[in-house]
């Protein structure tokens, strides 16, 4: 079924999956407690109405500073109901942001996790336009005339319920495609924020899309780990929603026992799980007995060859070049040779060994859609074998989030699938001209999912949409022979790490650079778990400073005195204390072999050639790693 907007999703689900458990939080004990939809959507009805009392109208913007939990999906389903438009972060969320977000989207009412994140948001709140918050912890107590737990709008929209309900669905019903529905700010390390607004029309085109090309059905079950508030959980979740697939709401903590537990089939993630899981098990098997080894390693290597020929009979081979028809026709009696001898041995692989490591997951596990940053390849080829496709997909915010995802039974590694129907991809050269077949380019995407701009910021819309429609996504890539998207590299500055963060580099090389012993940085990690940096020093000031005297003809990264100076140096200029994240940390650094130079790393701008550096010293960055 197509849908209009997000509230037709709500009351089809209800219609047709009402008395099914969707929603599962944990309860003290860790044990998962089931919600049906029709109890969640009464309890959002509910909501709605009481919000609608406090003054709440059509296209307000109401803010979010909450994570993964049953609560979250109430709430969220009550602003949207009442015409509403969520404003989301997590309880990461710094203060800085909350200040900029909250008064920036001019959010009078705000939902917070609990009293951690409700504290954060008090120090501030004289900085925004807050003047109603929403706790939805349970456990909170301390209400005040502004503070008010979910539980208490719940009870108030159920006290009116009767007299304001058709008024409610009336507003439900209003709502239209072009209305928006989230505006989700993007990271702000370079100078603000963006406040990407999309709507119901950008939402629902990834609910009608996204489960069909994955084959999602209402036997499904889905772990929810990503962060909630980001536009691929959510887009997830909601196309969930629609297929009356339950939700079970898990953490990074607990996600290994929760497969146990939940036994998913199903599950949106980012490659850093991936990549988690595929070194646990490297690390079983290397810790095993030599017999035990040594059968995982016959396994995998025959159900790797049977695989590799099974693919390219079906089409599943990243096709980066036309192949003749000589080509084709031996390379189809060599993979049905292979096939034919491997079918058996392979089968026997797969009940032997690669069960038991299914079953460690569950035993119903089918796939994940995997997106937020490339999937390293050894750990796609890997899950693929042992028979756990990663449907792994490309995307961002701006288009809510899909442009093109691996669809079910055409996993093509080292690709990140098709475009969906309804989208346009064009891959042009720097002169604006669409490129050949093979060749790489920068991406640009037209279609229904396309954000409507960046809020209150028309600047920055004109330099990314174009008159005609085409987004420029800053990122390089090319189509297959095959017709497949793959992703090679990153136009724009952007660094997207493992586990899907958005970095911005500069800030940070801006914050090293404060230091005058430190002459040159670039920060990179793209793809990567942590950052890294490439580094010239400024000898001189360090040996004025320190004491320390290197030569700059020898290999600087073999003088231990150095690097431990200049490790400090790093770890003080950035670090929690001077504003930045975990995941903005510089976990290593390499010293460059001469200083850059303009014409070659650098632009007559003065500009660092980011793609240009990287390929440069992809062995020293690599080293890192």
């Amino acid at each position: 079924m197509a849908f209009n907007n997000l509230n037709e999703v709500f009351y089809y689900a209800n219609d047709t999956y009402g008395s099914r458990e969707m929603f599962f939080g944990k309860d003290a004990k860790k044990e998962f407690v089931g919600v049906t939809f029709g109890e969640a959507l009464k309890s959002a009805e509910n909501v709605a109405i009481a919000l609608m009392d406090m003054g709440v109208v059509h296209g307000e913007k109401i803010g979010y500073l909450a994570d993964n939990r049953v609560e979250w999906i109430i709430g969220d389903m009550a602003s949207i109901l009442v015409g509403g438009c969520t404003v989301p972060r997590g309880t990461d969320v710094t203060l800085d942001e909350i200040k900029y977000i909250m008064s920036h989207a001019e959010c009078r009412f705000c939902f917070v996790e609990n009293d951690a994140t409700l504290k954060k948001l008090e120090s501030v709140i004289k900085d925004t336009k807050v003047e109603k918050i929403v706790v939805l912890d349970p456990k909170f107590k301390g209400t005040t005339e502004n503070i008010f737990t979910l539980a208490q709008l719940i009870d108030a929209g159920a006290k009116k319920r009767k007299e304001k309900l058709p008024e409610l669905k009336k507003r439900a019903a209003s709502v239209t495609p072009d209305d928006l529905f989230t505006i989700i700010y993007t990271s702000g390390t370079t100078g603000l924020p963006k406040g990407v607004m999309l709507s119901h029309g950008n939402i629902v085109y990834n609910i009608n899309e996204v489960p069909k090309a994955i084959g999602l059905r209402p036997d499904d079950s889905m772990l929810s780990l990503l962060p909630v508030w980001h536009i691929f959980e959510r887009a997830v979740d909601y196309g969930a929603i629609a297929k009356g697939i339950p939700i079970y709401y898990t953490n990074v903590r607990d996600v290994r026992d929760d497969f146990a537990k939940v036994k998913p089939t199903f599950m949106p993630s980012a490659p850093r799980l991936w990549e988690s899981l595929y070194q646990g098990i490297e690390q079983r098997i290397q810790k095993s007995e030599p017999a035990r080894k040594m059968l995982f390693d016959a396994a995998y290597a025959i159900s790797k060859a049977y695989k590799k020929a099974a693919d390219y009979l079906a089409g599943n081979e990243l096709q980066m070049k036309p192949e003749t028809d000589f080509e084709r026709l031996t390379r189809t009696v060599q993979a049905l040779f292979v096939a034919a001898n491997l079918h058996i041995p392979a089968r026997l692989a797969d009940r032997v060994v690669f069960s038991k490591i299914r079953e460690a997951m569950g035993g119903r596990f089918r796939g994940s859609i995997s997106g937020g940053g490339a999937l390293p390849a050894h750990v796609d080829e890997f899950f693929n074998v042992i028979g756990i496709p990663v449907y792994e997909g490309y995307g961002m915010t701006e288009c809510a989030p899909i442009i093109s995802v691996r669809t079910e039974g055409r996993i093509i590694q080292g690709s990140v699938g098709f475009v969906p129907n309804g989208t346009e991809v064009a891959i042009l050269n720097e002169k604006g001209e669409r490129v050949k077949t093979g060749e790489k380019g920068v991406i640009h995407v037209r279609g229904p999912q396309i954000m409507k701009g960046y809020y209150k910021n028309p600047e920055a819309t004109e330099k990314t949409i174009s008159k005609d429609g085409w987004l420029n996504t800053g990122d390089i890539g090319f189509f297959s022979f095959n017709n497949t998207l793959s992703i090679r590299g990153r136009a724009k500055e952007t660094i997207v790490l493992l586990g899907g963060e958005n970095v911005e580099p500069v800030p940070i090389e801006n914050k090293l650079l404060e230091d005058a012993q430190i002459n040159q940085v670039i920060v990179v990690g793209q793809d990567k778990k942590t950052l890294t940096a490439l580094i010239w020093p400024n000898l001189e000031k360090i040996k004025e400073v320190s004491g320390i005297d290197a030569n700059s003809s020898q290999d600087l990264n073999k003088n231990k005195e150095l690097v431990e100076h200049i490790t400090k140096i790093i770890k003080k200029q950035v670090s929690g204390e001077t504003g930045f994240k975990g995941f903005e940390r510089v976990s290593d650094f390499r010293f460059l072999p001469k200083a850059m130079e303009v014409g070659d790393e650098i632009t007559n701008l003065f500009k660092m050639k980011r793609n240009v550096i990287a390929d440069k010293y992809a062995k020293l960055i690599e080293s890192m790693y």
